[in-house]
């Protein structure tokens, strides 16, 4: 089944420029370069939830965000210290941010809707044919394979995800969870929601709770159309290749597992890391 895609962008005006933090920035050395920091930062974010992420490969965020970005560390720190005095960034225990102001600019749409939007716009643009009957242009009552196809898979989507927060009562665990995992899920609302934690914590030896933050990186990618078998992968292609790894076993949390890269993990061939070498560095997510 075909995945659907959702695109996300910022919603910006005029008025984000009048905010006054913004305009604060006008009269101070490097303000111009932080608010271009700034704007990249909440882009960054969209795809989770408008949270940058500590993966834990470098001694910070900012050194992360410095690098994904390609730009100083200092350029970086001084645009966080900013924005998290002015309350539109909040750093956790975790060393995760979360970027308040973003929250409230951001748009998205599925690809079926970009689909639609982009087929309205070319049939306007078709030249008007007179005199021909039952004209027939691109039309909804005769929808192509794509759509067809596009419109089943979101669909099947929503109810996949309706089920899995209504806390399907026709749910049968996976018959590879182990018993110590299912009685884990068994203390939980949304047992389906948290199978892939749990099957983390069973193959990577792993204590991870059922935590909000966690929980906003699974709907994401079941939002997405992404299937328990899809984490099932994922989680097997990185424990078989970083586990056994002192130096890169860190990585295997769900932050770094089922975030933005989750669907370059779930196509990468199976290989395994066992020590340390240049040529050994994960795939990082930059």
């Amino acid at each position: 089944m075909a995945k659907t895609k959702i695109y996300f962008w910022l919603k910006v005006d005029k008025k984000f420029f009048d905010n006054l933090f913004i305009k604060r920035l006008k009269n101070m050395p490097g303000g111009y370069t932080m608010t271009v920091i700034y704007i990249r930062l909440m882009l960054e974010s969209l795809e989770d939830d408008c949270i940058l992420y500590y993966e834990g490969y470098f001694d910070s965020l900012v050194q992360e965000l410095a690098l994904k970005l390609d730009v100083s560390e200092d350029d970086i720190n001084m645009t966080v210290a900013y924005f998290t005095k002015c309350g539109l960034i909040q750093i956790d225990d975790d060393g995760h941010a979360t970027l308040s102001q973003a929250k409230a600019m951001v748009e998205s749409e599925t690809n079926w809707a970009k689909y639609k939007r982009d087929q309205r716009k070319n049939s306007q643009n078709l030249p008007k044919l007179e005199n021909v009957q039952n004209k027939k242009t691109i039309s909804n009552s005769c929808p192509t394979e794509i759509e067809k196809e596009n419109r089943v898979n979101s669909k099947s989507n929503n109810l996949y995800l309706d089920n899995i927060l209504s806390g399907n009562p026709d749910f049968t665990f996976p018959t590879w969870l182990e018993e110590t995992a299912i009685k884990d899920l068994e203390k939980t609302k949304h047992k389906e929601l948290w199978v892939p934690i749990a099957y983390l914590n069973q193959v990577a030896n792993k204590r991870y709770k059922f935590v909000d933050k966690t929980k906003r990186l699974l709907l994401a990618r079941f939002k997405e159309g992404y299937t328990l078998e899809d984490f099932k992968q994922v989680i097997d292609i990185k424990t078989a290749e970083w586990k056994d790894s002192p130096e890169f076993s860190k990585y295997l949390r769900p932050e770094t597992l089922f975030g933005s890269k989750f669907d370059g993990y779930l196509n990468q061939k199976p290989k395994t890391i066992r020590g340390k070498s240049e040529d050994n560095f994960p795939d990082l997510p930059f």
